[in-house]
């Protein structure tokens, strides 16, 4: 009896005629274009590939995959496979669906899962093998080094078959903490399947939640391979491979913007034609964020509303429009035509530039949040924060801020990092992450983490009080005390990246460090690291209602 999984796949190239599925020898698939090859021998092996994801070689594994268009297009342009499969999930879809025993299965669904995780595997193994065109052996060499601080601080799998229980690499617990803190520390990044508080927004349809899925999907495809945990060769491979994808997603939708404008891919464009390309695609990235949905634009109409949406609602489009217009000027005394190519060089510095203004813009609320009676102690009244700035800002509701753990006490304090950390604050969204406000309290746990590094053996109350005295002075003797009641509970070692820990280090940085939440510390990891279960924020839900007026 054939999987389930490899069953429908049938099915659906069949165009749902169970009939046509009896495994001839070469059937043609619903899409144009596509073909699907099934041999004896595929068919004999289906109940042992039918798991989600494959632990066996991919390079040579094509038997009974479908390819569509999209593929050979592709790869002609050298487009490595999950930025492929990644674009065809962001247009259009057919929606076609077939009976099978007890459910209806959408193909289109189907075939689009399946061809993601061919296509992440693809990806990782390429990058693993060293041999991915995207991601170059420095690179990775340089993520082991960025990494090595937190990894050394976190717990480690235990090698059963080792001499003297040697340690392994990291658990998916504490692999998916790791990989989440160094997409905040370095982009402002929360990705999605890697926050432990959940993810801030819910996918509008099926292909945009295939689409967010992409960070979880590819460390469960690395946690499944490896023996004794993720080492950090295997935790640089992942974040190289999803750096990639982003990166080859962000060209694609830049494309589509060329594209929209009459422009051919092998094409130039004018500097005026320059400037509305990349306002184009700046304003969708922007606007479309807002609607929580991360597809392509389409037409140009729908485009050039965009741009005049985003330029009356938002506040940093002036500065972007700016920045564009820098950009076209100096890729006009650099060429004579310009280029897509030239386009997707100015594209890669306006995205930066945006990671700075929306930086800028959260700066500018911690600045009115500490004028504020007590604001220095990052703790204040929510009334007088709702009337600070005119009254425009701070306007959530009494519900969200409680759900985020930013509100307390009977007389409904604010909790300035957790409020700067909520998912009302974040300015940009894409399929895979939200750019939200820099986290000052990364940058305390980081300076710990490299203290900790450099004296393993050291004893951790003096390296910690050490470590926290360079950046803030002495410590006062109850705060001491805390810290050595935290180490003698754990013989002599304090959890940094445990809750107890995070608790201890609000109280001493109460503006940067926010008060720890017991639900993002339910998971399989307990205390140790933040786990939670949830795969969305409990605000999500409260959407709808979120600000008061």
């Amino acid at each position: 009896m054939y999987a389930l999984p490899f069953l429908v796949s049938i099915l659906c190239a069949a165009g749902g005629d169970p009939v046509r599925a009896q495994a001839p020898a070469l059937m043609q698939s619903r899409l144009r274009g596509t073909r699907t090859v099934v041999q004896e021998q595929e068919l004999a092996n289906a109940a042992a590939r039918s798991k989600m994801f494959v632990t066996s070689s991919f390079a040579g594994d094509v038997l009974g995959q479908r390819y569509s268009d999209d593929d050979a297009s592709c790869s002609a342009e050298g487009i490595t496979p999950g930025v492929c499969a990644l674009a065809s999930l962001a247009r259009l879809s057919s929606g076609q669906s077939v009976q099978t025993p007890g459910k209806v299965v959408d193909c289109d669904k189907q075939e689009s899962r399946d061809r993601l995780e061919r296509a992440l595997i693809a990806e990782i193994e390429s990058a693993s093998a060293g041999n991915h065109s995207g991601i170059d052996a420095e690179r990775l060499r340089s993520l082991e080094e960025e990494l090595k601080p937190i990894y050394a601080t976190l717990p480690r799998e235990q090698r059963p078959d080792a001499a003297h229980g040697v340690e392994g690499g990291l658990g998916y617990a504490a692999a998916r903490y790791l990989l989440h803190q160094h997409f905040l520390r370095r982009h402002a990044w929360y990705v999605r399947g890697l926050n432990p508080a959940g993810d801030g927004r819910r996918p509008p349809d099926d292909k945009e939640a295939l689409r967010s899925r992409v960070a979880g999907h590819l460390l469960e495809v690395m946690e499944n391979n490896a023996k004794h945990g993720l080492d950090l060769k295997m935790l640089a491979v992942f974040v190289a491979t999803f750096e990639h994808l982003i990166h080859g997603d962000q060209r694609e939708r830049l494309k589509q913007a060329w594209l929209v404008h009459g422009l051919k891919p092998e094409g130039t464009t004018t500097s005026e034609g320059l400037a509305q390309v990349l306002e184009v695609f700046m304003a969708h990235y922007v606007y479309v964020s807002q609607k929580v949905d991360s597809g392509y634009a389409l037409t140009l109409p729908k485009a050039v509303q965009e741009v005049k949406t985003i330029s009356r609602i938002y506040g940093g489009w002036p500065q972007i429009q700016t920045f564009i217009q820098e950009q076209v000027r100096k890729h006009e005394q650099l060429h004579d035509a310009l280029s897509f190519d030239a386009a997707a060089t100015a594209a890669d510095a306006v995205l930066l530039l945006f990671q700075e203004v929306s930086g800028s813009m959260c700066h500018d609320m911690e600045k009115t949040f500490q004028s504020l009676e007590r604001g220095q102690r990052g703790r204040v009244k929510l009334h007088e924060l709702r009337s600070a700035d005119g009254g425009d800002l701070f306007r959530e509701s009494v519900e969200y801020l409680r759900q985020l753990g930013a509100l307390e006490g009977e007389e409904f304090h604010v909790l300035m990092p957790n409020y700067m950390l909520g998912p009302s604050n974040c300015d940009g969204t894409t399929s895979f992450y939200d750019l939200c406000c820099p986290n000052a309290c990364e940058v305390h746990k980081g300076h710990l983490e490299r203290a900790m590094m450099a004296d393993p053996l050291g004893d951790h109350v003096s390296l910690i009080t050490r470590a926290v005295g360079e950046r803030l002075g002495d410590i006062s003797s109850e705060m001491l005390q805390w810290l050595e009641q935290l180490a003698k509970e754990h013989d002599g070692r304090v959890l940094i990246h445990g809750r107890a820990f995070a608790e201890w280090l609000h109280n001493i940085f109460p503006r940067e460090c926010p008060k720890p939440r017991a639900a993002d510390f339910k998971g399989m990891a307990g205390d140790i690291v933040p786990d939670a279960n949830a795969d969305f924020q409990p605000t999500t839900a409260l959407k709808a209602d979120l600000f008061e007026w």
